[in-house]
């Protein structure tokens, strides 16, 4: 995968075609489609939704978080979705801690259709020690993911340091995000060490550590001239 380091924005289809245009004229590269936060499910409109940002020229990605790891709202028949929204988006992202079944199913979707499966992981408690977060990067990569996905909240400097360094050691590309106040400068800091993607918010930040789409244009900008 050639070496990018992409500024998406997570969004629902809550006044989706404003929202989408902002991200857009603020700079986005990206958009995460947040199916679970979706308001209408019904799936012409999720399409319809996500042919409108391919229409802007901006990359998509599907996401379909499970409430246990943080979803917005329970989306029964996940696979369902996955089907008929893979064609559309650039990269499908899955949690780690997928059913076998499940995992696999959308695993084959995504290598037939030649997109990208992001494996992610989080943890909203803490950053795991080094030997555990190594082992989490090495499943990810064993299940074939494209792009590994280790979110986790950072209570000090050395819990950011643990997590980036580790990520940068990775045969594949990751998205390495310390979430938290603690973890702000990862958001910027993680294109160093090997991270490709970075989530920022449209206007308001609902995370501490979050940046919004303006302030990270801005420190791509000044820090890597691009």
């Amino acid at each position: 995968m050639k070496k990018t380091f992409l500024i998406a924005v997570s969004l629902t289809d809550e006044n989706y075609r404003e929202t989408v245009a902002k991200a857009k004229r603020l700079g986005a590269d990206a958009i995460e489609y947040r199916i679970d936060g979706f308001k209408n499910r019904d799936l012409n409109h999720c399409r319809e939704v996500i042919s409108f940002g391919n229409s802007l020229g901006l990359k998509a990605i599907l996401t379909i978080r499970a409430k246990w790891e943080g979803g917005i709202g329970e989306v029964p028949n996940r696979v369902d979705y996955y089907t008929a929204l893979t064609p559309l988006v650039d990269f499908v992202d899955i949690e780690l801690r997928t059913s076998v079944e499940e995992k696999e199913e959308i695993r084959r979707l995504v290598k037939n259709g030649c997109k990208k499966l992001i494996l992610s992981f989080h943890n909203f408690e803490k950053t795991p020690s080094e030997g555990e977060l190594k082992e989490i990067f090495a499943q990810i990569v064993e299940e074939g993911a494209d792009i590994a996905k280790v979110a986790c909240l950072a209570q000090n400097e050395e819990d950011v340091a643990r997590l980036l360094c580790v990520a940068s050691k990775q045969p594949i590309p990751t998205v390495a995000i310390a979430m938290g106040e603690k973890g702000k400068i990862s958001r910027v800091a993680g294109f160093v060490f090997n991270s490709v993607i970075t989530y920022c918010a449209l206007d308001k930040v609902f995370a501490p550590g979050q940046l919004t789409i303006k302030e990270m244009v801005e420190l791509r900008k000044k820090l890597f001239g691009f």
